[in-house]
């Protein structure tokens, strides 16, 4: 999984530097694009160029550029107000052309970024990289057309000098219902000035690559024992049991010797998950407190609250309420620190369950009315709904009919 980053990083990177192309289309996935904008930031912490990002969305090539031009006139304000505060002259205002909505939307976006381009101190020394990221594009062959305008220019006066643009594209675009002439001006390997680079962050990818690290002996084996770390989740959550026990043995053995506490924790934890899954209790439950023990040595909070829901979720499936209940009640703290509001939704129900089966029912009560209130909070209506239920049939049970018509209306005025 690093090297995919590393080639994502060093691939950006040669784009920015290069000086023959303006165009890089990236083929990527909606929930790949926030990987690559993160890896865009940490180029951009250590580059000289000034980067414009914009991850708004299109629909209509007219429209993402009048929200384009909005977004740039809004960052703007803010950097005037900083260079007033500073005492330094004020930007210039953006081209009237630049503002009107009757120019064209490329036209348009050419000016935008023209501008931007004048803001730089030393074009010796920098260059201007915009990144076009549309989270959604409704329309793809519409956003194709326009970066294809975008990317035209005049080789004896190119507007786009000292220009670098990223932009996204979803990664399979269909052209059948295009003409001939129109498919072959919008296939992106006859724009000019364009490079493509396909991105692939998929499970399947990631196992490869993952795997790939694991054998590749020029990588430190600390890393690559990391990465089998990672390798061996993935073979639990696919219930490969035997397969995912056998590398978290060797994990053990590794950061035993190593001393790295952290990870020894979590290759416990990993163990008691799959002794767990295979219903061997006895022995989850010892991997998992040898977990606690180490967590807690190690001050390592994450690890203990992972483990701590383990232990409540194994006990409670048990029907053993009482240790369940108090390894819930430590995951809600911990949670609670930790800011985890979804996670203490889940140990509050789980308390109530608990205390309930223990006949402790005004306990049962609080920790389901305190989960009604934060679930309404976040709200997270179906857990609202779920708890005011548990509630409901409290009440039923102990016979508070005032109290029952009160969750009915709760319950009615739940979307």
């Amino acid at each position: 999984m690093r090297r995919l980053f590393q080639d994502l990083t060093k691939r950006l990177q040669d784009f920015v530097a290069q000086r023959d192309d303006v165009l890089l289309l990236v083929r990527c996935r909606a929930e790949e694009c926030a990987l690559i904008l993160k890896q865009i930031d940490a180029i951009e912490e250590a580059s000289p160029d000034f980067f414009w990002m914009f991850i708004n969305d299109f629909v209509d090539a007219k429209g993402y550029v009048e929200s384009l031009v909005t977004s740039f006139r809004e960052r703007a304000e803010l950097l005037a107000k900083k260079l007033a505060d500073a005492g330094d002259p004020p930007w210039p205002a953006l081209p009237p052309p630049a503002l009107d909505p009757k120019t064209p939307p490329a036209v348009r976006l050419r000016l935008l970024l023209m501008y931007a381009r004048t803001r730089i101190p030393d074009l010796t020394a920098s260059n201007l990289v915009a990144v076009l990221a549309p989270l959604e594009i409704a329309d793809p062959l519409s956003w194709r057309l326009l970066l294809r305008e975008l990317s035209t220019y005049d080789v004896l006066s190119p507007w786009c000098h000292h220009m670098r643009i990223i932009a996204r594209e979803n990664p399979r675009v269909s052209m059948d219902v295009l003409s001939a002439d129109m498919r072959s001006r919008l296939d992106p390997e006859d724009f000019p000035s364009t490079q493509l680079y396909a991105v692939d962050f998929s499970l399947e990818a990631l196992q490869r690559a993952n795997k790939d690290e694991i054998l590749d002996p020029t990588v430190p084996l600390a890393d690559r024992m990391q990465t089998l770390l990672i390798d061996a989740s993935v073979d639990y959550s696919n219930r490969r049991y035997p397969l995912a026990l056998d590398k978290y043995q060797l994990l053990y053995q590794f950061f035993s010797v190593v001393g790295n506490q952290a990870l020894l924790g979590a290759t416990l934890n990993g163990m008691g998950e799959v002794y767990a899954a295979l219903q061997m209790h006895e022995q989850a439950i010892a991997h998992f407190e040898m977990a606690v023990t180490v967590a807690i040595e190690d001050e390592s909070t994450p690890i203990l609250l992972n483990v701590s829901l383990n232990l409540g979720n194994l006990y409670l499936g048990m029907k053993k309420w009482a240790q369940a209940v108090e390894f819930y009640v430590g995951a809600e703290a911990l949670a609670t620190a930790l800011l985890n509001a979804s996670t203490k939704l889940a140990c509050l129900e789980n308390i109530g369950v608990c205390r309930f089966e223990l006949e402790d029912y005004a306990g049962a009560q609080q920790a389901w009315t305190n989960g009604v209130g934060l679930a309404t909070k976040l709200g997270d209506h179906d857990a609202a709904r779920r708890l005011l239920t548990r509630l409901r049939n409290l009440y039923r049970e102990a016979r508070m009919s005032d109290r029952l018509a009160a969750i009915d209306a709760q319950l009615r005025s739940l979307p």
